[in-house]
């Protein structure tokens, strides 16, 4: 086993600051718990300067054989977004009272979140079919408690077993998809299930069974970032579980599954043009257009933030689903690069996302009841300053220009055309004008309506920083880009393993004696 220990520098920061922050939370003293949060957000800003590599030489891809894409990208962004979620959640769990916090589960809470984290920040670092099934399941499962313990409410307890036993149900379809890729290739490792598609593929053999296992995979993992087929579970699970923590699962499954599937396609090369890369480019562009469209007509219908925000991420999916149709482009030419323009979305996405939220935190006051339109109208009034950091938000999540939502889907769109893909390229756009209708009915709402009811806003300083970064960044990022788009430009780019390289020894058939 040969295990570059330096390159797992920010997951084992997350994970030791994870089992501590949760054995802090069985402290008899309500001030020792209190302090879980604190040592949540400095684990996540320690693990995010670890991935700069500010604690000694930037972090180098050592070379190999077998190359996806440079994992380093999806750590920093795991450990950026996991800070301002620590942030963004500081007065969880919350009790049924207004006002009120449950210090008592506290430190399992953001232990949670912290080992969900962990999971995210190494999910491109892993090289094996074993280890990416674990991996996914570091990230999923502490999700599931989040959802069910964070609030007292019988809705989130009954989000929580509906999130579980779907989550369940998708395991098994993808693990079962690796299981016929391991019967194909005869191997976990990524190096070898690649080398026998590249032989496979030279010589037009390519099993019924291996391409079956690479459709049950996507299938499966599909459920991570709720694409089509396995979509349905998230408009109840947002709503359900408390604000920050769909704010958090709106990020850390999505992001992990993603660079899953990635990984996965990757395994064939990214060769569209071959008889099994011709098929999973066709699941693809079916997942990308139903996805995109069922969330957005959907978001239409809905009254509940909460819920238009669900499907509103389901639609997101779609879109970076196309960049995946795209595939990988030319060298000369990045911007034609599928991969790095879902790379430049998703986290261009996590940020005006969790921007949205953040918000939607600060403005459902005490009481954690302001998930209505109604709620919010004419919050402008009283929280001007508050609704306008909505509203930049969300106009980069329509994708108004001069922000980073219009970026991402001006690169998406722009790899798809450069791929073949102009059909691919209108659904994008039209969809995003769809999109339009149902974030401009929660800006009408704060800006045109009169308030029906008295307002009262979370004043917690955290939640106020972890908006204004978000928002700030949305903008900034959104002008200048160039920093975001050169980490996802080296991500996309092959120049470098998984960071880390773990052979898993092989499973031997079984062979029975006399």
């Amino acid at each position: 086993m040969e295990l570059h220990v330096k390159f797992l520098v920010p997951e084992i920061i997350l994970l030791v600051a994870a089992c501590v922050v949760t054995l802090l939370g069985l402290a008899r003293a309500d001030s020792t718990r209190k302090m879980t949060q604190l040592i949540a957000a400095l684990a996540t800003a320690l693990a995010f300067a670890a991935s700069l590599g500010l604690f000694g030489n930037p972090i180098a891809v050592p070379q190999s054989t077998h190359v996806f894409f440079n994992s380093q990208y999806i750590t920093i962004l795991a450990c950026a977004i996991g800070f301002l979620s620590v942030l963004s959640s500081w007065d969880m769990p919350a009790r049924g009272e207004p006002g009120q916090t449950d210090s008592n589960y506290r430190g399992e809470f953001f232990g949670m979140m912290l080992f969900s984290l962990a999971g995210v920040a190494m999910i491109g670092k892993v090289n094996d079919l074993i280890w990416l099934f674990l991996v996914l399941e570091l990230v999923s499962i502490p999700t599931y408690i989040m959802v069910a313990t964070g609030r007292s409410q019988i809705i989130a307890q009954e989000a929580g077993v509906k999130y579980f036993f779907l989550g369940a149900l998708a395991a098994a379809i993808f693990l079962f998809g690796f299981s016929y890729l391991y019967g194909f290739a005869g191997s976990t490792r990524f190096v070898d299930i690649a080398a026998a598609f590249t032989a496979a593929s030279t010589s037009h053999t390519v099993p019924a069974l291996a391409l079956i296992g690479l459709l049950m995979a996507i299938i499966g993992i599909s459920y991570k970032i709720a694409a089509v087929p396995l979509h349905f579970y998230a408009p109840d699970v947002y709503q359900g579980a408390a604000t920050p923590v769909t704010a958090f699962l709106a990020f850390a499954p999505k992001a992990a599954g993603f660079v899953a599937i990635i990984s996965i396609v990757s395994l064939t090369g990214f060769n569209y043009a071959s008889s099994t890369g011709s098929v999973l480019q066709t699941l693809l562009t079916v997942m990308a257009i139903l996805t995109m469209t069922l969330g957005n007509v959907l978001a239409l219908l809905q009254r509940n933030i909460k819920r238009i925000l669900a499907y509103s991420s389901i639609a997101h999916s779609g879109y970076m689903l196309v960049g995946l149709v795209a595939g990988k482009g030319t060298p000369d030419s990045p911007m034609s690069d599928g991969i790095t323009a879902t790379l430049f979305y998703l986290g261009g996405y996590a940020v005006m996302n969790l921007g949205a939220f953040a918000m939607l935190i600060y403005l459902q006051g005490k009481a954690d009841a302001g998930e209505d339109l109604d709620d919010l109208a004419g919050v402008s009034k009283d929280h001007p300053a508050a609704a306008l950091l909505f509203t930049l938000c969300l106009f980069s999540l329509i994708g108004m220009p001069a922000t980073i939502g219009f970026l991402g889907k001006l690169y998406i769109v722009q790899s798809a055309l450069a791929s073949g893909h102009g059909t691919l390229a209108v659904i994008v756009v039209i969809n995003a004008a769809i999109a339009a209708a149902y974030y401009l009915k929660i800006v009408a709402a704060m800006y045109l309506r009169d308030p029906l009811y008295p307002f009262v806003v979370r004043p917690q300083f955290p939640l106020k920083v972890a908006a204004l970064v978000c928002t700030f960044a949305v903008i900034v990022l959104g002008i200048m880009p160039a920093p975001l788009l050169n980490v996802t430009n080296k991500a996309g780019l092959p120049s470098g393993p998984p960071a880390v390289h773990i052979d898993m020894p092989t499973p031997q058939p079984l062979v029975l004696g006399n």
